[in-house]
């Protein structure tokens, strides 16, 4: 056992009413001066930091947003990266926050990415876990047609589900039970929704406009982004600092919280924040 509270993490959310008037939820944490906005996977929430929060927690003013469509937060109806990013700027502004660090996974490294590009003046540092600017490599596997036979309602016991969340290495099994309840609890028209996002999503001209210092951080046996696209972002990011994690897989901060914390940590140490 963790020792995290998962069952009070959603509790523990704010919301704030976007523009158009969805509902945006997030947690804002942490002691430390320098704002540091953590993005989640793809199907996934806030939660997804849990495990690796305190150990960032005291040196830095956590902000973890949920995703629209994910968690506490209403979906759009014509999901996109681009929006995705928009709505953490607008969640920027509200907490009065000029500029700030930032960390994704997954998806949510694509959408930091995007955010990186779209606001270059507001992004101190960028880390990537787990991310790619190449998605549409997805569509040379069979997770299309998986999510694409998904129905409601998602039994979080599925094969599928269980192979979804599936680990190179031992994690915490309450929070584990957490996660695939809420990913079950995602609507499978939203699953698909969202994955054609990722599927079409076109990143190439990302790298040009992105200037903040950048760390590729990655799980070694990472089944669902494998070396195609950490050589896709090696060679887009030239100049990026990049650590590959022998033995962990697509989630390595659920796996490994102390030891990617310490990355991250080390990255931002390193950084102008």
């Amino acid at each position: 056992m963790s020792g995290v509270d998962q069952a009070g993490w959603n509790g523990r959310k704010r919301a704030l009413p976007l523009r158009d008037g969805r509902s945006l939820a997030f947690i804002d944490a942490g002691s430390g001066d320098v704002p540091l906005f953590l993005l989640h996977g793809y199907t996934d929430s806030s939660r997804s930091w849990s495990l690796i929060e305190s150990h960032l927690a005291r040196g830095y003013r956590l902000v973890m947003p949920d995703l629209p469509g994910h968690g506490l937060s209403a979906a759009t109806t014509s999901p996109r990266l681009e929006s995705f990013a928009d709505d953490m700027v607008e969640l920027v502004d509200a907490l009065g926050i000029a500029r700030f660090a930032v960390v994704g996974h997954s998806m949510g490294a694509m959408t930091a990415l995007v955010l990186a590009a779209r606001h270059p003046a507001r992004v101190t540092a960028l880390a990537s876990i787990c991310g790619s600017v190449t998605p549409g490599l997805l569509a040379q596997t069979t997770l299309g047609a998986e999510i694409a036979a998904l129905s409601d309602p998602i039994d979080p016991q599925s094969a599928f589900l269980q192979a979804w969340h599936a680990c190179a290495r031992p994690v915490d099994r309450d929070f584990l039970r957490w996660i695939a309840s809420e990913a079950a609890a995602t609507p499978a028209a939203s699953w698909q929704a969202l994955y054609a996002m990722l599927e079409s999503a076109n990143l190439s001209r990302i790298p040009e406009a992105v200037r903040a210092p950048l760390l590729l951080l990655a799980g070694e046996e990472d089944s669902l982004f494998g070396e195609p696209h950490r050589a896709a972002l090696r060679h887009a990011f030239p100049n990026a600092t990049v650590e590959v994690l022998a033995g962990h897989s697509h989630n390595p901060h659920w796996e490994s919280p102390v030891l990617v914390a310490a990355a991250l940590t080390d990255f931002l140490a390193a950084q102008p924040l």
